[in-house]
């Protein structure tokens, strides 16, 4: 059993331990310690289930982008949309073909062209005709806007959750002083009432003040690290998406072509 000092009001451990500083230490060093435990206990959650979609998001960004590169056409790049999981890079896809569906559904076509669709197993997405018209610049601005928008709901999504990140890693720390700051008046009004500035008095109550300090960084560092990792893998993510919707708009000039 450990054997406590008694040192004035305060008690402390012969053998003390960060536990047992938090288990003596003062009702408001208490709440302080119970904030931030339920800001660490959401942070990693966060974090956690972070690493599963973005790892997950890899492999279907991947499987997407080759087999796009392997088209023959674009009907066959849309049954492979709808073939793998939803990620980032068929999402934009699908909004660019929409896009181009409800462009041709306005377009006065002659019947010879209306019978130029997309295989039926497509969707319904028709195709757009050959070697008959090039794009509008109009029409060009219309699906590369449409891109854009869906680009930039896929990275909204994907930046759920971070910030709360930025803000544990922002005020964790200001928590953490703040029970630090309290404990280390808590000591000097002890002090003050004892009339005694002995270090056997002081040491304890500031001891015990620290604990919210080391507990304020603990909680903030990898909530730092987990945003800053998941900001950058959002920006690349968005840098994929930027040259994808380029590209797929070049494919799109090209087939219209012919």
């Amino acid at each position: 059993m450990i054997e406590l000092l008694q040192l004035g009001s305060r008690s402390l451990p012969a053998e003390p331990s960060i536990w047992t500083m938090v288990v003596t230490s003062g009702w408001f060093a208490k709440g302080i310690l119970i904030i931030l435990l339920g800001f660490s206990l959401v942070s990693w959650a966060i974090i956690f289930r972070k690493l599963v979609v973005f790892r997950k998001l890899k492999g279907k960004r991947q499987q997407f982008f080759h087999a796009f590169e392997r088209r023959s056409g674009m009907a066959e790049a849309y049954q492979t949309a709808l073939a793998i999981p939803a990620n980032p890079l068929t999402e934009v896809f699908k909004a660019g073909v929409r896009e181009l569906k409800h462009l041709s559904q306005r377009s006065e076509l002659s019947p010879r062209q209306s019978e130029n669709p997309m295989d039926a197993a497509s969707g319904g997405v028709t195709a757009p005709p050959r070697g008959t018209t090039t794009i509008t610049i109009l029409e060009k601005e219309s699906i590369h806007m449409a891109l854009e928008r869906e680009a930039a709901q896929q990275v909204e999504e994907l930046e759920e959750g971070l910030p709360f990140l930025a803000t544990t890693g922002s005020v964790a720390p200001f928590f953490g002083l703040l029970g630090t700051v309290w404990g280390i008046m808590d000591a000097f009004l002890s002090i003050g009432l004892r009339g005694s500035g002995n270090i056997n008095v002081v040491a304890p109550g500031i001891a015990e003040a620290l604990v919210t300090t080391i507990a304020g960084l603990a909680v903030a560092i990898p909530a730092v690290i987990g945003y800053n990792y998941f900001v950058s893998q959002i920006k690349e993510i968005g840098n994929e998406l930027g040259h994808f919707s380029s590209e797929l708009i070049n494919v799109i000039l090209r087939e219209r072509r012919g």
